[in-house]
């Protein structure tokens, strides 16, 4: 190979006996010109299809339907012949604010609310027999509306989208671009939308109605729709052979240069290679290396820097929580609130795995009540899960000892990542928690900690892979939160004590997750009968499910009446108000009083409304 590179760059010829001789250029110049040629071919052929949808024509097939301003006191009348589609007759009269009346097809045959996609179509051509009063007509558009805004529009489920266009007396042909429409006014004002908020979107339509215009007098007038078409443009098939062409051209021309011009250098270059490749990647491996432990060790640093400031708009968070507020005020620092939380708790699980990678997530064993830890932890899940109606079950065997050494913020650690698993997975049913002992010794014991639900369950090519960093099981919605770290944290907190995590899980069934690990048993220990004065079991230490919740006592009468009242219009203030009065009824209600003044407390606005309704429906029923 020496002789043919010094060959070349002396005289400039190659010698016929390497694998680079001339004619395998001339063969490769030749394969690049046929496929440039097949590329050209294509290009000429129509790469645009034109597609045309008119639902005139197709009227048979959809549910028509009229409307008008009888709702809002009118009396405006119209009329119109199931066996003459998109023929309609309308006669305006005075009644109602804003006179008007319209006919449309319901497009959505299913049901569903899941709409016919027509954003393929940027083009709407209208043909038109108009006569009577007025100038002008209205085209409205009513698309579902999408995920991401349900939450936000208070039950609505469609978006109306109008554009207004002017007619003349007796046959009109009307051209309307898809950009022409807009979102109601009186929509996005009703549900505090801003217009950017809400693009014009054609991919859901459930239906497609014409109205009266916004400024038809009184009067009468008849409308025949004889065309009404949706015209738009899509890529043909032939534009992937363009790309997958494309990409052969590019690879057999950057293949033919470097060819070309390597063969002078290949020689040196490959000596050259083989020379440094040793110590490149002795240097490459170790700067990786370094730039790892340098991003564990820059993480692990950043605690105080992260949190501080967080504190402190938690902090003020709650003080403004303390004064006079609207209720548009209260909801939106609540979720200033909420998303705070949300924010450190990613903090700390990325703070955390960077703790493990460096070495410096160090367990602190002391003596605590392992009972008061999941009980603790217990009510405070309890509230996301009744929040999303969700029964709670707390288990606690009887031959648990109350107090054990370990570190027990990483017990909590660990119950609340699994419990907060599984109310996020889970939305209808029931989440339980039980912990059990395995085996007791002299001065051990082993435990397990079972925690259950009926969520969506994991499908079995996802069990090997949830305990890994930034792995999340679900469907993309719930997978839309969190950062995928706390089963992977859990995992690590879980092998650091000595035990495993393992699962088990039925897909649409639900999961069990279930953590074993072995503790040093306090030196004052003593053993319970059970959680909530639940009895023994008969059989190894197993106890049949016990709610954790007491059966309340409510007021009645006047007062239970006042709570409903408040509680629907969302005034929490004004029920934690309420709280001193319940309490001087005596001790009975008091239980009430701390549940309804702990769901108030935390701004669970809807939790509060079921616990009044439920009572007020119980003292109706009596």
């Amino acid at each position: 190979m020496s002789t043919v590179a010094g060959s070349f760059r002396k005289t400039g010829n190659v010698n016929r006996k390497t694998w680079m001789s001339f004619s395998n250029l001339k063969l490769e110049a030749a394969v690049f010109l046929l496929i440039a040629l097949t590329f050209a071919a294509v290009l000429g052929q129509e790469g645009i299809t034109r597609q045309e949808t008119d639902l005139a024509a197709r009227s048979g097939l959809y549910y028509p339907f009229t409307y008008g301003d009888q709702d809002e006191g009118g009396r405006s009348t119209i009329s119109h012949a199931p066996s003459k589609p998109l023929k309609w007759s309308c006669d305006l009269r005075p009644g109602a604010q804003y006179a008007y009346c319209g006919y449309g097809l319901q497009l959505d045959a299913s049901g569903q609310n899941t709409g016919v996609d027509f954003s393929k179509y940027s083009d709407i051509k209208v043909k038109v027999t108009y006569k009577g009063v007025g100038d002008h007509m209205r085209l409205l558009v009513q698309s579902a509306v999408p995920a991401s805004l349900s939450a936000r529009v208070n039950g609505a489920t469609t978006i109306p989208m109008v554009t207004e266009f002017v007619v003349a007396q007796g046959e009109n042909t009307i051209h309307i671009r898809q950009d022409q429409f807009a979102v109601e006014e009186w929509w996005l004002a009703s549900h505090k939308l801003a217009r950017d908020e809400v693009p014009v979107n054609f991919e859901r339509v459930v239906s497609v109605a014409f109205s009266s215009g916004s400024t038809t007098p009184y009067g009468q007038f008849n409308v025949s729709v004889s065309s009404f078409s949706f015209k738009g443009t899509s890529v043909s098939s032939a534009h992937w052979y363009l790309i997958i062409l494309g990409v052969w051209l590019v690879l057999t021309g950057g293949f033919l240069v470097f060819r070309f011009l390597g063969m002078r250098r290949a020689y040196e270059a490959r000596q050259r290679w083989q020379a440094e490749e040793s110590e490149a990647l002795s240097k490459a491996r170790a700067a990786a290396e370094a730039s790892s432990a340098a991003k564990s060790q820059f993480l692990a640093n950043m605690s105080h820097e992260l949190r501080t400031p967080l504190n402190a708009i938690l902090g003020y968070t709650q003080l403004l929580q303390n004064d006079t507020l609207t209720t548009s005020q209260i909801a939106a620092i609540n979720t200033i609130h909420h998303s705070g939380e949300h924010l450190l708790a990613m903090i700390t699980d990325i703070l955390d795995l960077s703790k493990v990678e460096a070495g410096r997530l160090e367990l602190i064993a002391a003596r605590f009540d392992l009972h008061a830890c999941v009980v603790n932890v217990s009510q405070m899940i309890r509230l996301r899960a009744e929040e999303k109606g969700l029964r709670f079950v707390t288990t606690i065997g009887h031959d648990v000892p109350r107090y054990i050494e370990t570190d027990q913020k990483r017990i909590r650690q660990v119950l609340i990542n699994l419990l907060g698993n599984a109310v996020k997975f889970t939305s209808e049913g029931e989440i339980s928690v039980s912990v059990s002992t395995v085996w007791t010794h002299a001065h051990q014991t082993r435990l397990r900690f079972d925690i259950t639900d009926t969520g969506v369950g994991i499908r079995d090519d996802q069990l090997a892979q949830i305990f890994r960093p930034f792995e999340q099981a679900g469907n993309a919605i719930d997978r839309s939160c969190g950062t995928g770290l706390g089963l992977s944290i859990t995992h690590q907190i879980v092998q650091m004590m000595g035990g495993d995590v393992t699962v088990e899980s039925t897909l649409g069934y639900g999961s069990r997750f279930r953590v074993e690990a072995t503790f040093d048993l306090a030196a004052d220990d003593t053993i319970s009968l059970g959680f909530d004065g639940a009895e023994p079991s008969p059989h190894s230490g197993d106890l049949p499910p016990t709610e954790t919740a007491p059966t309340l006592l409510a007021p009645e009468g006047a007062q239970m009446a006042r709570l409903l009242v408040l509680a629907r219009a969302g005034n929490l203030r004004a029920i934690r108000k309420e709280i001193p009065s319940i309490v001087a009824l005596g001790e009975p209600y008091h239980p009430f009083a701390a549940r309804l003044d702990s769901l108030a407390a935390s701004y669970q606005s809807p939790a509060v409304l079921r616990l009044i309704e439920q009572y007020a429906q119980e003292r109706a029923a009596a």
